[in-house]
């Protein structure tokens, strides 16, 4: 299968309660039936502790599962946050996602190759500063509408980012044997 192309949208906040809010908005406005259909959704909210930590405090993969075959149970926005970040793997919060070490790592990996390091810097440094951040993961003909629910937001950053999704399962597959 070919690459298929996606949008990274990080944002930056200056308190998790503002990321949550951010994250419900957006959650709740991707499950609407009402109005029209939309793509993949996939989205993490980051929180950086008072020691540098960073951690995963909330997650949603929109129901659409990347990399179910071997019971990955963690989506794009995980892995790319890890990829930004390999401390997040280490974060106790991780968990409540219900990834594990290897899948989380094998979906890191892949995007890390396929998205240019320049790319993943940027977003990384619009994470930076903040106490608190959203990395999020949708088809094109989303990223607007999904970046204008950022309204708390005192910064974002968007990048495309490619992922083959056989190539994906394979790996995660790989992780897991």
């Amino acid at each position: 299968m070919a690459d298929e192309s996606y949008v990274a949208v990080a944002a930056q906040y200056a308190s998790e309660a503002d990321a949550v809010a951010d994250f419900d908005r957006m959650r709740a406005h991707f499950a609407e039936e009402a109005g029209h259909e939309h793509g993949s959704f996939d989205a993490a909210v980051i929180k950086r502790g008072v020691d540098g930590e960073l951690t995963i405090v909330k997650r949603d993969d929109g129901g659409k599962r990347h990399g179910t075959r071997k019971g990955l149970a963690i989506g794009l926005a995980g892995g790319l946050a890890v990829a930004l970040f390999p401390a997040v793997a280490l974060g106790g919060a991780l968990l409540v996602g219900g990834g594990s070490g290897a899948g989380i790592g094998a979906v890191a990996g892949h995007l890390a190759r396929k998205t240019p390091s320049k790319d993943l810097e940027a977003i990384a440094e619009a994470l930076d500063a903040g106490v608190a951040g959203i990395v999020l993961v949708v088809e094109h003909a989303d990223a607007d509408e999904a970046e204008q629910l950022l309204t708390n937001a005192t910064r974002t950053t968007r990048k495309d980012v490619a992922v083959d999704h056989d190539e994906l399962d394979d790996e995660v597959g790989d992780a897991y044997e």
